[in-house]
């Protein structure tokens, strides 16, 4: 019984640690990801098309996610998808040159935003002050001459991008992100990251 007891407890030790374990690495991909959108860059309808023999489709929008199939494609085929994803992974840097206001909507202490939210046309335009030296992060550009940017915590659809006054803004750093796309058809359905490797932008439809 002794033993029985010793062996039951072991079990359930190895079963939390693996539960704690898969609750960190959620945990830890999630905190990897600053601010996301469910909006493609740039302007007009992104086409895209496979760039080598195979694709990889992922259960979740992460190069961590499990991946749920390999798909064995020729190289220049077009892909199509019904989802978009625009994850910042690490945001970039503007450094205040001189004091200003920076215009445009103001989405709040936000990390994701659909779709829905973003034409839903809640958000009120402000204009948000700006101190000489301070450093307010660049998240991603979204189209048309405008970004996402925070300053103090906040988020702000950008309307100019300081990107397009060098006088008053200077870039320390790019954005890096990852731009997803969700596939759904008879051969699999799940996210793949378009690398410009598996798969690449091939256009726009205006």
């Amino acid at each position: 019984m002794a033993e029985l007891a010793t062996k039951t407890r072991r079990r359930e030790g190895w079963s939390l640690l693996l539960a704690l374990v898969a609750v960190a690495t959620t945990v830890a991909q999630v905190a990897s990801v600053t601010f996301e959108t469910a909006l493609w860059p740039g302007e007009g309808r992104p086409r895209f098309q496979s760039g080598s023999g195979e694709v990889i489709v992922r259960e979740a929008p992460s190069t961590s996610a499990t991946v749920v199939r390999r798909l064995t494609v020729t190289a220049g085929q077009n892909i199509s998808f019904e989802e978009t994803r625009y994850r910042t992974i690490e945001p970039g840097r503007f450094e205040v040159r001189a004091a200003t206001n920076v215009t445009g909507r103001l989405l709040g202490s936000l990390q994701s935003l659909t779709r829905d939210m973003y034409y839903s046309g809640r958000f009120p335009t402000r204009s948000v002050p700006c101190e000489r030296g301070e450093v307010i992060e660049y998240l991603q550009y979204r189209a048309e001459g405008t970004c996402f940017i925070r300053v103090a915590g906040q988020v702000v659809d950008a309307d100019p991008c300081p990107t397009r006054d060098d006088q008053t803004f200077r870039l320390v750093a790019e954005p890096k992100t990852e731009w997803w796309i969700r596939i759904a058809n008879q051969a699999a359905t799940g996210w793949v990251l378009v690398d410009d490797e598996h798969v690449k932008l091939a256009g726009r439809t205006f």
